[in-house]
């Protein structure tokens, strides 16, 4: 019998030619999943088309926006009223102001949804195309102290909006969102929060909105300094006629107009209240004071937003794939250690958890989002 040889070999450097894309560098990301408007830029060109002076303090000021998803990732879109938007004039400061419109109805995305799923209708082929552009009119309210550039524009002023601020209203955990378990809702409005209840009672049914036709009693009492003061008062008919809605203004007090609205029948242990004072504190805890001694107890406020979305990033392995991740390590299960997992995922993406926790769930189509 011959003997076996052995060998040595020692490995060198691995050269990687980037003309070969099977070798290329970036070639992990031929496997992620692009989400829709991730390449857009996050700022669109808008449109001034009028304004009105609703208040000597308030002025409404509406814009044409682009809000197609083609355009407009879900994270910087308008959601959920209590959202503010970002707008910026001739290229100044960035303000943000209050919304008054109704969060945008899900159906005026029914086709840039269906293109970025990438279906086809039967006529068509696959070919490159420019992306679905979706108008519609956004309503802020604002005053010349705090947005002077907004509060002047005109229809020679270029606006630029940008992704919408904070997450609203956190309605979607609130036990008010129980229709039929709490069927009366009292609302305490003053100030600016007056938008958000516009965008509120105005809100379409395929959004986060009060199922109005569904409550048995809804007031709002709306508090101003004088009669003047009272900032969309053409819209209390409309709002009066979307459900069982009653608006009642005062120039006093919120404990005034709850005490003097003598048809009020209400039940405290199926009754709702909603504080919308644009963020005045002292407004709040008035209105709250009122609750306690009426003995209402589920309340909404403005001055605490709803918990953030956790989106999903295109690719959680990213770092890891490119060699920029931290590197795990793992510790006995002996007495007083544990075992450690992998580092904590960056802001806005999902990572892998620890062993003991369950995997996160991908979502699919173009717009990922796991509240």
């Amino acid at each position: 019998m011959g003997r076996a040889s052995v060998v040595s070999v020692r490995a060198g450097p691995v050269q990687i030619d980037e003309e070969d894309l099977i070798q290329g560098k970036d070639r992990h990301k031929w496997y992620e999943t692009k989400f829709a408007a991730e390449d857009q830029p996050a700022w669109n060109i808008g449109r001034f088309l009028h304004s009105q002076q609703v208040s000597p303090e308030f002025r409404a000021v509406t814009v044409e926006c682009e809000v197609s998803r083609e355009r407009v990732p879900l994270r910087s879109a308008f959601k959920a009223a209590g959202q503010r938007a970002a707008l910026r004039v001739n290229n100044s400061q960035e303000r943000r102001c209050a919304v008054a419109s109704a969060p945008f109805p899900e159906d005026m995305n029914i086709e840039p949804l269906f293109k970025v799923r990438g279906d086809l209708f039967a006529h068509e082929i696959k070919s490159a195309r420019e992306p679905i552009s979706i108008k519609a009119e956004l309503t802020v309210l604002v005053n010349r102290k705090e947005a002077p550039e907004v509060y002047h524009m005109g229809p020679d002023d270029v606006v630029e909006v940008g992704p919408f601020v904070g997450t609203g209203l956190a309605l979607r955990s609130s036990p008010l969102m129980a229709m039929y378990a709490c069927p009366t809702v009292v609302m305490f409005v003053s100030g600016r929060g007056i938008a958000t209840a516009r965008s509120l009672l105005e809100s379409t049914p395929d959004v986060l909105n009060l199922t109005l036709a569904f409550r048995r009693d809804v007031r709002v009492y709306y508090k101003a300094p004088n009669a003047a003061s009272l900032v969309f008062r053409e819209r209390f008919e409309d709002w009066e006629s979307r459900g069982p809605v009653k608006v009642l203004t005062t120039t006093s007090s919120f404990q005034d107009a709850f005490d003097d609205d003598d048809s009020l029948m209400y039940d405290p242990a199926t009754t709702g209240a909603i504080v919308l004072t644009g963020g005045d504190e002292e407004e709040d805890k008035a209105a709250r004071e009122v609750c306690k001694e009426a003995e209402i107890f589920k309340i909404l406020s403005d001055l605490v937003e709803a918990e953030p979305t956790t989106f999903l990033s295109s690719n959680p392995f990213e770092d890891w794939m490119t060699g920029n991740g931290k590197p795990t390590s793992r510790r006995g299960r002996g007495k007083g250690q544990q075992q450690q997992g992998p580092a904590a995922p960056e802001q806005g993406a999902e990572g892998a958890g620890a062993p003991s926790t369950p995997a996160a769930t991908a979502q699919p189509a173009g717009d990922a989002a796991r509240a």
